[in-house]
């Protein structure tokens, strides 16, 4: 990988406060990384308006010196009946600077029937989509950077809507020069957000536009005072304005210094967590519940927010009454319950574990804890519904590994005529063409080895073993996609079609294994 360093820009210091503002930005926080090569790629979003027209501009002045590839990006929500005139016009705009333009619609239907509202909908399929956009042009040894075009009236805006939907002290300090989208679902690998214009002033970027003779669109919905963020630009500012005329810049400038206090409490809270978690991973955060009851109500806030960052949460959906209420809930004696949702596709649960109680945080549509047998979680399955199996060779599944190997009948122990280990499967190779592996699918049924043949529900196998209905939409199977047919369900019944005969030359032998550290988990099953 380039050694990666700030640029230093040749020009001489511009004149133009709006380039003035975007270098001191760059050389405070270092939005762009110079590389000798590949030269870096930066996703301008614009959206038509005033503001986004202006960046995109004004970095083109400072692109060449920057050594950096502008790519026009214009996400139409599709929400406007004249959503596609904006589109048209930021197509015009890529196509005088020579800039690559890339757009995505989206579905304003799906947007407007989103649980979480439209607002939290927009945003993240935004974000989604300029993520993928910067994910495609971004060489794999850069990272990709999405620039984004908020101001001080939008840092102020954003301060006072957190400050009266009731936020903590990390919502109140509003947006940061630079962010990171890490959420797997938003994105393949991490993406960096930047905010050149977040210190100027809405009147200089006019200003700019207007004496640079740019073209912009207005969104009429911005007047729409229904809305809370133009209720407080329209109304409440002004009455604000009458007490201070400089609100704005003051509120601007307070958003920073309490991220400041934001992130040396969140490294603190992360602190804590650490101390108390017995698990954090990918699915779910595991926390001791008797060392949280230990806390106070303050310690338990931050340390349950520590826990959903962990988990990639947006705590602007999630908010802060629905922390305060967590974690008052969270310190009441009580026994095992759960799940019970929170915004964002989380829920919480109670848990016992290793004869203690245990806080656990995770997805709604996963498990409260890691089980201990083979499980494909939901990640698993939304990523594949089948995995064609190497033969020999292996494949990981969480903290399993399952093994699959090929011996001529007479290199293999006659241990297997009765095999009791229920995570090792034995087959004639030659009866199994096309071995995937899977989850339970509706009229899913198998032939039980040892019942000539009879046919049986999977579910009815579940409800034969005991199996938690939690555990059975993960439940590792193997079919032969040649055929459609279920070879084993594992750990609860093998195959009658594929089993082990005197005609048998060549044995499959399917294992699973568990290959990493695991903590205990009550998820089990007999």
């Amino acid at each position: 990988m380039s050694h990666l360093a700030p640029p230093q820009p040749t020009m001489p210091p511009s004149p133009e406060p709006l380039l003035a503002h975007i270098q001191q930005a760059q050389r405070s926080h270092a939005f762009f990384l110079v590389t000798s090569a590949p030269r870096q790629p930066v996703v301008v979003a614009v959206s038509g308006g005033a503001d986004s027209v202006a960046l995109l501009h004004a970095l083109a002045q400072l692109a060449p010196d920057w050594d950096i590839d502008l790519h026009v990006a214009h996400i139409d929500h599709a929400l406007r009946p004249d959503s596609a005139e904006d589109a048209a016009l930021v197509h015009a705009l890529a196509m005088h600077l020579q800039a690559p333009f890339h757009t995505t619609r989206l579905d304003g239907a799906v947007l407007r029937r989103d649980p979480a509202g439209l607002e939290a909908a927009a945003r993240r399929a935004r974000y989604r989509a300029l993520s993928t956009i910067a994910y495609n042009v971004t060489p794999a040894e850069l990272v990709p950077v999405i620039v984004v075009a908020h101001h001080a009236q939008d840092q102020a805006e954003t301060l006072l809507l957190h400050l009266v939907q009731g936020s903590g002290l990390t919502g109140l300090a509003a947006m940061r020069p630079v962010t990171w989208l890490d959420d797997g679902e938003l994105t393949p690998r991490p993406v960096r957000v930047v905010r050149p214009l977040l210190a100027a002033a809405r009147a200089e970027i006019l200003d700019y536009a207007g004496r640079h003779h740019l073209t912009w669109r207005e969104d009429a919905s911005n007047t729409d005072e229904t809305r809370s963020r133009n209720l407080i630009r329209h109304a409440v500012l002004p009455l604000l304005a009458r007490i201070n005329p400089q609100v704005v810049e003051t509120l601007a400038r307070t958003a920073p210094l309490l991220a400041d206090d934001a992130d040396r409490l969140g490294a603190l809270d992360r602190q804590r967590l650490q101390q108390l978690a017995i698990v954090q991973d990918d699915a779910h955060v595991l926390i001791d519940l008797a060392g949280l009851q230990r806390l106070t109500q303050s310690e338990v806030r931050g340390v349950l927010r520590a826990a959903l960052r962990h988990l990639h949460a947006d705590l602007r959906e999630i908010g802060a009454a629905q922390v305060a209420a967590l974690a008052a809930a969270s310190v009441q004696p009580r026994a095992n319950s759960g799940p019970h949702p929170l915004a964002g596709r989380l829920a919480w649960s109670v848990v016992s574990s290793e004869g203690a109680q245990r806080l656990s945080l995770h997805r709604q549509d996963g498990l409260p804890l890691q089980p201990d047998v083979p499980w494909l979680d939901a990640r698993w399955r939304e990523s594949a519904t089948r995995l064609a199996l190497p033969n020999p060779g292996h494949v990981a599944v969480g903290n399993w590994m399952l093994e699959s190997n090929i011996l001529a009948r007479n290199e293999v122990s006659s241990a297997w005529r009765t095999n009791a280990a229920r995570w090792t499967a034995y087959f004639d190779a030659d009866k199994v063409m096309a071995p995937a592996l899977t989850t339970p699918q509706r009229g899913f049924w198998l032939a039980p080895l040892g019942m000539a043949g009879k046919r049986k529900a999977v579910g009815d196998l579940f409800t034969d073993a005991k199996i938690a209905p939690p555990l059975r939409a993960g439940w590792p199977i193997i079919v032969d996609e040649k055929d459609e047919r279920i070879i084993w369900v594992c750990g609860l019944a093998q195959s009658h079609t594929a089993r082990i005969t005197e005609h048998t030359h060549r044995i499959w032998i399917v294992r699973w294994r568990l290959h990493k550290e695991t903590s205990c988990a009550s998820m089990s099953s007999p």
